[in-house]
């Protein structure tokens, strides 16, 4: 190995900041994810409900679709 050869290029300069709107897209998509977590985690609740008569798995869903849709928005936004 030649000395020329060894020679590492200038750091890259920094990625300027996202737009704004850019921003609030990310946002929003992560929103919505956590409102179909809870909406159909509470929908095969219901579902399982009607099949079997009962009324115990629709406040399970429910219970659990919201759990998960806030530890996804919290993992989401830790960054």
């Amino acid at each position: 190995m030649t000395e020329s050869s060894s020679q590492s290029n200038p750091p890259a300069p920094p990625d300027p900041p996202p737009s704004p709107l850019l921003e609030a897209m990310r946002m929003l998509s992560h929103i919505t994810t956590a409102i179909a977590l809870m909406l159909v985690s509470g929908s095969i609740g219901y579902g399982l409900d009607l099949w079997l008569g009962w009324t115990f798995f629709s406040l399970l869903g429910f219970a659990g679709g919201g759990f998960l849709g806030v530890r996804h928005l919290i993992q989401q936004t830790s960054d």
